[in-house]
């Protein structure tokens, strides 16, 4: 369930730079969750900007279209269990591909994990408890593919 959700107010960066940052981020949230599985199932990641007007976001209570700061927000879905250490190096990682991108400071961007349960994230209308479950002994006789 690998979704990064990256809040930024309108206009402030350049779209070029913020559609390199979702292409990397997609493959790096990928490699941080996946990374023993062949193939690497891309097709699972979902990366997207929630645009906000510049004049209805603060930073620090100045409005963005008066001269407050860039202060991105982003959030990532995980469904419940992923070890501490992976979500981690997963927020860090996005953290500084953030900083790199959109040329804004570290101390200014803010993280959120959202752990979801299994039961309450569905894939193709199957809840991902059971998804998975297929998944796995899927893998276990030897088909090696992962579910879309």
């Amino acid at each position: 369930m690998p979704i990064m959700q990256l809040h930024l107010p309108e206009g402030v960066c350049d779209d070029a730079a913020v559609a390199k940052l979702l292409v990397e981020a997609s493959e790096f949230y990928c490699d941080i969750f996946y990374p023993q599985v062949t193939p690497r199932p891309i097709e699972r990641v979902r990366a997207f900007v929630a645009a906000t007007p510049a004049h209805l976001w603060a930073t620090g209570g100045q409005l963005v279209s008066e001269g407050g700061g860039l202060a991105p927000y982003f959030t990532v879905l995980a469904l419940t269990g992923r070890p501490p250490e992976q979500l981690a190096q997963l927020m860090e990682g996005l953290t500084s591909m953030i900083v790199t991108h959109l040329e804004c400071e570290r101390k200014a961007v803010r993280g959120q994990v959202i752990e979801i349960e299994p039961l309450n994230w569905f894939i193709g209308g199957v809840p991902a408890a059971q998804a998975r479950a297929n998944e796995a002994a899927q893998r276990s006789q030897g088909f090696g593919k992962d579910e879309k």
